[in-house]
C-alpha cells in the first residue's frame, strides 16, 4: 500500500508541474486499489483474530490502523487531485511565493511519505523519529503559508477562487503527511 502512495505522489506532482489533468487520472485508479487492498486487510485481520492470542491480536491491530491510515491518504490525495484539476481547468494562477511555498509543503509531505516507506520496508525504528520531526516542520509550513497567502489575498495579489484551492491543496497536503505520523505514533507506541 506504501508503494501505491508513492506512485500518487509522483503522479501528483507530475501533473501539477505539467498543468496536465490526464496525468491526475491516475490517482483516482490507485485511490481504489488502495480501497480495495484496505478492505481485504481489516477482513483478513478479522478472521486471523479469533485464531490469535491477544499479544497477537494487538500486532494486528497495528497492521490495521497502519492500513486505515494509507487508505485515507488515497482519499486525501483524490481530494488534492480534484482541486489540482479545478485550477488546471478554471486556468487560476498562484502568485510565484504562493507556488514557491506550496512546493516547498509538498516536497516536505514527499519526504514523510518516503521516510515512511523505507520504515514499512526496513522496519528501522530510527526512521520512526525522522518522520515525528518532519510531521512538525510540515504543520509549521502550512501555517506559514496560509498566514502568507492570507496577507496576499488582503493586498488583492490573489483571487478569491484561487485562494479557495490554495487552502484546499495545503490543507491535504498537510494532511497525507499526518497520516504518515499518525503511523510513526502508531508503530513507536507498539514496539
Amino acid at each position: 500500500m506504501a508503494a501505491i502512495v508513492k506512485e500518487m505522489v509522483d503522479i501528483t506532482y507530475s501533473g501539477l508541474d505539467k498543468n496536465d489533468i490526464h496525468i491526475l487520472d491516475g490517482v483516482l485508479g490507485k485511490e481504489r486499489e488502495l480501497d480495495a487492498i484496505e478492505e481485504e486487510i481489516i477482513a483478513d485481520i478479522v478472521a486471523l483474530s479469533k485464531k490469535l492470542d491477544e499479544a497477537a491480536k494487538k500486532k494486528l491491530v497495528v497492521w490495521g490502523q497502519i492500513a486505515q491510515n494509507l487508505e485515507r491518504m488515497g482519499d486525501e490525495f483524490r481530494s488534492l487531485v480534484e482541486r489540482i484539476e479545478i485550477k488546471i481547468s478554471d486556468r487560476l494562477q498562484f502568485s510565484e511565493e504562493g507556488s514557491s511555498q506550496y512546493k516547498e509543503v509538498f516536497n516536505t509531505m514527499k519526504k514523510s511519505v518516503d521516510l515512511l516507506v523505507k520504515f514499512l520496508n526496513t522496519g528501522n525504528p530510527g526512521l520512526l523519529d525522522e518522520i515525528l520531526a518532519n510531521g512538525d516542520v510540515i504543520k509549521k509550513l502550512v501555517e506559514k503559508a496560509r498566514s502568507a497567502h492570507l496577507e496576499r489575498l488582503t493586498k488583492g495579489i490573489c483571487q478569491a477562487r484561487a485562494s479557495n484551492m490554495y487552502f484546499d491543496m495545503l490543507d491535504f497536503t498537510g494532511n497525507i503527511a499526518r497520516h504518515c505520523t499518525n503511523i510513526a505514533r502508531v508503530s513507536k507506541e507498539s514496539s
